[in-house]
């Protein structure tokens, strides 16, 4: 049996399919569910972005996962495969959120977690007898988790030279805007420890000592402190850098971030979303607290690590002065990188039904739904500045005064940041995303 796995690109506004050359970084769902296929199963992975999608070849069974973003250039795949007579699964936050309208597109669906269900999909698939949905009966425990086949994937086509792992799954928070809590539970899972050091001295086999970084994918790894202190502490030997996602809170735990800096951390991605009160109150972001942020990414700063903040513009408690005093704060904080986004009330979003219900939610045309457009009526200003002004501040963020206030005065760690800032900057200043080059 012969399965390829596609990971759509997304469609520009003129119709046409995003392609380049390279990404900046890679994704582990395909090679983690190409690690979940059975043996004996031929099974290759394509990236739409830069490759081309092998629609001649022949296949028993093609998969695609997509976020909403994606969905538009998903479905175009899956049409072609279809019309060629092969039978297409789809899976991913947006077939778990949208099932049903995924399934006019395809022939079955994934909901959820892959786990236990995966090779149930293959063996149907065998002897043509699909079923049209598939459901794990239960959220995985996380344990005996496959390593992800990074084989599989031309890795020199990828900017920055980490491998994704996990370590945890869930989040009991359940922010309004956000999709894990939904697809992955409302509690945190925890995969044994020495499964998770074991997986890591296999990705850093994978890349050689060239390149000993991995990027965990949990989405708070700092969530757990008796687990991600047992993580890195079976991270010190292997004399590795590593990066991931935590929240603001983990700048309040000088002993974590003593031991993140020594187990090799380098960089951690915090969900700031807003400096307004109001406005995380109106994403149920109960875990941040504006006055503290100044001390907490100071901290962070102390530690010698490097760290992002991402922030959501359009929030009901944002208004038009809210761009300028973000940048202001960002600056204030030293922040060396922040990535900023439009809110993008995604299918089967809490803030998608609270927006619905107030008449505010222009369409469903995914295509737009990638955190740069305006899809929804804002509250405390027109659709035009809330655009306006989500650029003005990507581009004074990135100005060359703002990387002399923020990385001044020197030294590795703001030099690490240089790069990206001037590339950011350059994307920025000709109207394109940072989050394109990822």
């Amino acid at each position: 049996m012969k399965v390829l796995l596609v990971q759509p690109s997304r469609l520009q506004a003129d119709g046409t399919v995003y392609k380049n050359k390279t990404r900046w970084l890679l994704g582990m769902t395909l090679p983690y569910v190409a690690a979940l296929t059975p043996p004996g199963v031929d099974v290759s992975i394509k990236d739409d972005l830069y490759e081309d999608v092998p629609y001649s070849e022949h296949f028993d069974l093609v998969g695609l996962t997509c976020m909403s973003h994606q969905a538009s250039r998903a479905y175009q795949i899956a049409a072609e495969f279809r019309r060629r007579g092969v039978p297409v699964v789809i899976g991913g936050f947006h077939a778990t959120l949208a099932p049903d309208e995924v399934l006019q597109h395809a022939d079955a669906v994934v909901v959820g977690e892959a786990e236990g269900c995966w090779s149930r999909v293959i063996e149907d698939a065998a002897s043509k007898r699909l079923s049209a949905v598939y459901r794990s009966p239960a959220l995985s425990d996380m344990r005996g988790l496959p390593v992800p086949r990074y084989d599989l994937i031309d890795l020199r086509r990828y900017k920055v030279p980490n491998l994704p792992a996990q370590t945890t799954r869930g989040c009991p928070y359940g922010c309004n805007y956000c999709e894990v809590t939904q697809v992955y539970g409302a509690r945190f899972r925890n995969r044994p420890v020495d499964e998770v050091i074991e997986e890591v001295k296999a990705l850093l086999a994978l890349r050689g000592r060239a390149f000993r970084f991995v990027y965990f994918v949990d989405d708070i790894f700092n969530a757990h402190r008796k687990h991600a202190f047992a993580v890195m502490e079976g991270l010190l030997p292997l004399k590795m850098h590593w990066t991931c996602l935590c929240t603001a809170n983990v700048g309040d735990d000088p002993e974590m971030l003593a031991l993140m800096r020594r187990s090799g951390c380098l960089h951690i991605n915090i969900g700031m979303e807003s400096v307004g009160p109001e406005s995380l109150k109106f994403v149920n972001k109960r875990q941040n607290h504006v006055d503290k942020y100044a001390g907490q990414f100071a901290n962070i700063r102390r530690h010698g690590i490097e760290f992002s903040l991402n922030v959501i513009f359009g929030l009901d408690g944002d208004t038009t002065g809210t761009f300028d005093a973000t940048v202001d704060r960002l600056i204030a904080y030293k922040a060396p990188l922040s990535f900023m986004f439009i809110l993008s009330p995604r299918v089967g979003l809490k803030v998608r039904d609270e927006l619905m219900s107030q008449g505010r939610v222009d369409h469903s045309d995914w295509d737009r739904y990638q955190s740069t457009d305006v899809v929804f009526e804002p509250k405390n200003m027109t659709r035009e500045e809330l655009s306006e002004g989500f650029w003005r501040a990507q581009r004074r963020f990135y100005s060359l005064g703002s990387m002399v206030r923020r990385l001044w005065p020197p030294n590795r760690h703001t030099l690490q940041s240089l790069g990206p800032n001037l590339v950011f900057r350059n994307a920025v200043g000709r109207g394109v995303h940072p989050l394109s080059f990822y």
